[in-house]
């Protein structure tokens, strides 16, 4: 009786020193659609990055998942983040201010590359890590304890990072664990054969080798700093406007790449119907194909803007974009 007894009083500690199994999407997206996996964790033990599908989603010594949102617009309107398992607040930072890296603030960031973060304690080591959030979204403090699920931030542009985005960390100790592989060595070119995310969450982040992030129909020529900010995302233009200029986004594009650029006016005639194929890769890409006002004023109505990105080997990669004219 008395073993069993300790037995049934460790049980808790003994659950607590596994890793944090059936992990939650740590943040409030639909994956694909308004979010996208820019960066995995780095599988390559030396020089150079490989993700754990043997591609090139990451970055030398990447401990993290990056999951990028559309552009600042969403960032303003609010992104929530998400304890991905239940766990002690054990730290947290704010303050830091979210805009882009440039070599005029990276030596104010420090070693603060995480920017404003929470790190979760899940017991024997574990931790998760949310980093980038913004400034004053901080709904968490030291020694909290959270459920998994419950919103602690904002995703934000705070730290060390060009574009909104979580970095999400998982550790055991000081070492980083891939969610994808579990914590046994990855075997091939595929997820592990114990993944740590919930059944429905791995099914969700299937591995998406080329994202297109954002789209839009712009009256001037975009630039991509633009965009980025929100600005080009109008679903209402005036029908003098001189150009109407199909824009997207997109990373991990590759030479070879073959991007096909359709508007499409409210009397279903093209606009525009061009492609373009890559001659180099890019980790981050910006493109804008457009037409110029036939006469007067443009024919009132919907215009229908379709990106699509076909690659050898992989299912075509589309965005679909539609603006008013008045």
């Amino acid at each position: 009786m008395r073993l069993l007894a300790l037995m049934l009083l460790l049980w808790p500690v003994a659950a607590l020193a596994d890793a944090p199994e059936g992990l939650l999407l740590p943040l409030d997206c639909e994956p694909g659609v308004d979010c996208w996996i820019l960066r995995y964790v780095d599988h390559d033990p030396g020089p150079g990055g490989r993700d754990y599908a043997c591609g090139k989603l990451t970055g030398e010594g990447h401990k993290g998942t990056d999951f990028a949102i559309p552009d600042l617009a969403a960032m303003v309107a609010g992104v929530e983040v998400r304890a991905a398992a239940a766990g002690v607040v054990d730290a947290v930072r704010d303050g830091m201010p979210d805009q882009p890296l440039d070599p005029d603030n990276r030596e104010a960031i420090g070693g603060r590359s995480c920017g404003n973060g929470i790190r979760l304690d899940h017991g024997d080591g574990w931790t998760t890590w949310y980093c980038h959030l913004r400034r004053g979204s901080l709904m968490v403090q030291e020694g909290d304890r959270v459920a998994a699920g419950q919103t602690m931030a904002l995703v934000g542009l705070s730290g060390e990072t060009i574009f909104p985005h979580l970095h999400f960390d998982l550790r055991q100790g000081d070492r980083p664990v891939d969610p994808f592989v579990g914590t046994a060595e990855p075997q091939g070119c595929a997820p592990g054969a114990q993944p740590l995310w919930r059944a429905d969450v791995m099914a969700a982040l299937t591995y998406r080798p080329v994202a297109l992030v954002n789209a839009g129909i712009a009256p001037t020529a975009p630039k991509a700093e633009d965009a980025r900010r929100g600005y080009h995302d109008r679903t209402g233009l005036a029908v003098t406007s001189r150009v109407l200029e199909l824009w997207v986004e997109g990373y991990w594009v590759e030479a070879g790449d073959r991007v096909q650029f359709t508007l499409t006016g409210p009397d279903g005639a093209p606009v525009v119907s061009h492609t373009v194929e890559l001659d180099r890769s890019w980790v981050s890409w910006f493109q804008f194909v457009g037409a110029r006002r036939p006469g007067a004023a443009w024919p009132a109505g919907t215009y229908v803007g379709e990106v699509t990105l076909q690659r050898d080997g992989i299912a075509p990669v589309g965005l679909e974009r539609s603006v008013e004219l008045r």
